[in-house]
């Protein structure tokens, strides 16, 4: 009598993936997975983030980039963003790991990001919730520009760049923009500077951020006065739930897109001045 014998199935291979620091060689391959997702970052743009942030990226068994994430460190708090998984590796838990990596290398400071739809569920369930919405306006500034009358308001200066840098002098990111801005215009009252916006090139044209006031109404000011000066470019701001768009309507700018900025830890004080709008949704 013959015995019979079962055969056990064989669990597939596990698929190996490679994890470590994003570097230079990686930048064009970056490139081509934002451009996927239709995000406009230039290769340059991607040259900054590797340049003022620590990256993470993922290989395949082949060696190819297939997800990339970057923290930024902000001194007090950090922001996360270009946290990307290529699509024909989603549903392999490389997202989640993705971040797992990022949160690690920030400790117990407050984590801030700008959050897709299809990101949302994996960052509320790392403790992640919605702090803000914002705003993604752009379009090419087609109309000549109102420029509202506010006391002590002007083009920025070489002398400014300084004092601007030294309202965060711990903050590789905020120097950067800085040093980056093509143009920008402040508010200075007794010798201290109490609103600032910056332009310079970012994306498929130019980028209006940091956007920092003491009210709403001296905000849009900021605004007007680099939209008038940026006739005929393509323009994008990333505003917090501005409470009037009329200013970038009438320039020929619409609303394309509303996202949730997302915090983990406690709310940070921006100082005396309010960020009315981002330096972009990955740099906060």
């Amino acid at each position: 009598m013959s015995q019979s014998s079962t055969t056990r199935p064989v669990d597939p291979p596990q698929e190996v993936f490679n994890w470590r620091a994003f570097q230079e060689r990686d930048i064009d391959a970056a490139r081509a997975l934002s451009s996927r997702l239709g995000w406009p970052h230039r290769h340059e743009d991607w040259a900054t983030s590797l340049a003022i942030g620590e990256g993470v990226a993922v290989e395949n068994a082949e060696g190819r980039l297939v997800g990339t994430g970057f923290c930024f460190n902000q001194g007090h708090m950090a922001t996360l963003g270009l946290v990307i998984i290529d699509d024909d590796w989603q549903g392999r838990g490389l997202g989640r790991e993705m971040m797992t990596r990022l949160m690690g290398l920030v400790g117990e400071r407050t984590l801030q990001l700008v959050a897709t739809e299809a990101g949302a569920p994996l960052y509320i369930k790392l403790g992640f919730r919605p702090c803000s919405t914002i705003h993604q306006y752009q379009g090419h500034v087609t109309a000549t520009v109102n420029v509202p009358a506010i006391p002590g308001m002007r083009a920025l200066r070489d002398s400014d760049r300084e004092l601007i840098t030294a309202m965060a002098p711990l903050n590789p990111v905020h120097v950067e923009t800085v040093r980056q801005a093509d143009d920008g215009v402040v508010i200075e009252e007794d010798g201290h500077l109490v609103g600032v916006a910056l332009r310079r090139l970012y994306g498929r044209g130019d980028h209006i951020g940091p956007v920092m006031a003491q009210t709403p109404e001296r905000a849009r000011a900021l605004m007007a006065f680099l939209l008038s000066r940026a006739h005929g470019r393509f323009v994008r701001l990333d505003l917090v739930a501005p409470e009037d768009d009329r200013i970038l309507l009438e320039a020929g700018l619409a609303c394309v897109n509303r996202v949730e900025r997302m915090r983990r830890g406690p709310e940070i004080n921006d100082g005396p001045l309010t960020r009315f709008g981002l330096i972009n949704q990955a740099l906060g």
